[in-house]
C-alpha cells in the first residue's frame, strides 16, 4: 500500500475483563503511534452473543478473541467463535487466553488463525501486529468484497430482477431451495462477468488456471491433478461417471514438466532481462504459441509446482480403478479451475476423436 493512504481495519475484540480490554485499547493506542499508516478501529463485547451479533451486523477484518467467555461452554466458546469468524465470515482470528492449552486444535496451522498466551510479555502487542501484518491480505480482500457487491448489484438489477416472478412462479420448491437457485444464479452471473475479456476486467493470470486445494474433498473431479511416483497425472474422466460410479476405471494423461523446460526457461529470461526487441518478439511468440495450445497431443498448463509448465500429454493416457482413484485423494495436490477445464477436456476430445485422413497419392492430381 502506498505511504500516506491510511490502511483501517475493523478489529472486533470479544474479552468480558475490563482490566484486559483496557490492555488491547493501550496497545492499539501504541501501534498507531508507531505506524500512523494503519489505523484500528476497535469494537469490544464481552459475551458470546453479543459477539455473533455484531459479526451478523458489522463487516469486520479480524477478531481477537478470550478462550473462556460467558454466554456459552466455558472452555468452547472462543474456540467456536474463532471458527465462526473463520469459516463463515472468512475473516482472521486469534485466541488470547491464559489457557492456550484449552484450544481447539482441529483449526491450528491455519494461517488465518493464531494463539497468544496472556502469560506471555505484552501478548496483546503481539496480537495486534500480527493482526497489521495482515493489512494487505485485508485491504485485497475488502477490495475483492467490493467488487463483487457493485457487480451483485448489477446481475441483480439487470438479470435477477426482470425475472423475479419467473423465480417465484416456480413449483414444488420452498424458500431453501429458492434461496439456493438465486444463489447459483447470482454466483455464476458474478463470476462470468468478472471473466468476460472486456476493456474493464484485467486478464487472467496463469496463477487462476489451479484451484488449491483441490475442487471437491470427498470425491475425484475432472482435472484434478495427481502427483505419483512416476509424476504428475490429471484425471480426463467425466465428473458424473465418477459422482455415480458408474464407471470401474479412471482415465488420466501424464503432465510432462520436462519437456520445454530448457526453451521455456531461455524465453523467460528474454522477457526479464527485457532484451532486444528481435529476442522480446521471438520469446512472447513462444508464449503466444503455449497458451494458444498450437500443438493437437499437447494441453499447456502453467507451472504448477516448479517454475516449468505441465504439458498434458494426450499420447500418454492411464487408467486407475475408480475405488483406487478414491483412496489416492491425499496425493491430489491441485485441480484445473473450472475456466479453464472445459479447454482441457474439448481438446482431449477432439485430439482422440480425429480419425485422420488416407493417403492420398499427390501424382494422380498432375
Amino acid at each position: 500500500m502506498p505511504r500516506g493512504v491510511i490502511m483501517l481495519i475493523r478489529l472486533l475484540f470479544i474479552e468480558d475483563d475490563p482490566a484486559q480490554q483496557t490492555l488491547l485499547r493501550d496497545a492499539v493506542s501504541d501501534w498507531h503511534e508507531k505506524d500512523p499508516y494503519t489505523s484500528f478501529e476497535l469494537e469490544i463485547v464481552d459475551d458470546h452473543a453479543t459477539a455473533l451479533e455484531q459479526l451478523e451486523r458489522i463487516r469486520f477484518d479480524a477478531a481477537l478473541i478470550d478462550l473462556r467467555l460467558p454466554g456459552g461452554d466455558a472452555r468452547l466458546s472462543g474456540n467456536d467463535l474463532a471458527d465462526v469468524c473463520i469459516r463463515q465470515y472468512g475473516i482472521p482470528a486469534a485466541i488470547i487466553s491464559g489457557h492456550p492449552a484449552d484450544f481447539d486444535r482441529k483449526i491450528e496451522g491455519h494461517e488465518m488463525f493464531a494463539v497468544f498466551d496472556k502469560g506471555d510479555a505484552d501478548p496483546y502487542s503481539g496480537a495486534v501486529a500480527w493482526v497489521a501484518g495482515l493489512s494487505q491480505m485485508i485491504q485485497v480482500l475488502e477490495g475483492t468484497k467490493k467488487k463483487i457487491r457493485e457487480q451483485g448489484a448489477t446481475v441483480f438489477l439487470r438479470r435477477v430482477w426482470p425475472r423475479w416472478a419467473k423465480y417465484m412462479s416456480l413449483k414444488g420448491i420452498d424458500g431453501e431451495q429458492l434461496i439456493g437457485i438465486v444463489s447459483r444464479q447470482y454466483a455464476s452471473h458474478i463470476s462470468d462477468s468478472l471473466g468476460v475479456d472486456t476493456a474493464e476486467n484485467v486478464n487472467w493470470h496463469p496463477f487462476e488456471n489451479y484451484i488449491q486445494p483441490a475442487l471437491l474433498d470427498a470425491r475425484p473431479h475432472t482435472g484434478d491433478i495427481f502427483k505419483f511416483e512416476d509424476g504428475l497425472w490429471v484425471v480426463l474422466t467425466p465428473q458424473c461417471d465418477m459422482a455415480t460410479a458408474k464407471i470401474d476405471t479412471v482415465l488420466l494423461a501424464y503432465c510432462d514438466a520436462e519437456a520445454p523446460a530448457e526453451e521455456w526457461a531461455q524465453n523467460v529470461e528474454a522477457l526479464k532481462l527485457n532484451a532486444s526487441k528481435k529476442s522480446t518478439d521471438k520469446a512472447r511468440g513462444y508464449f503466444a504459441k503455449l497458451v494458444n495450445q498450437a500443438e493437437p497431443a499437447l494441453h499447456f498448463l502453467p507451472p504448477l509446482e516448479s517454475e516449468k509448465p505441465l504439458i498434458v500429454q494426450f499420447k500418454k493416457l492411464r487408467t486407475i480403478p475408480l475405488e483406487s482413484i478414491q483412496a489416492s485423494l491425499a496425493n491430489r495436490i491441485a485441480s484445473v479451475a473450472s475456466p479453464f477445464l472445459g479447454n482441457l477436456t474439448q481438446r482431449f476430445g477432439a485430439y482422440v476423436s480425429r480419425v485422420g485422413q488416407p493417403n492420398i497419392d499427390i501424382n494422380y492430381f498432375f
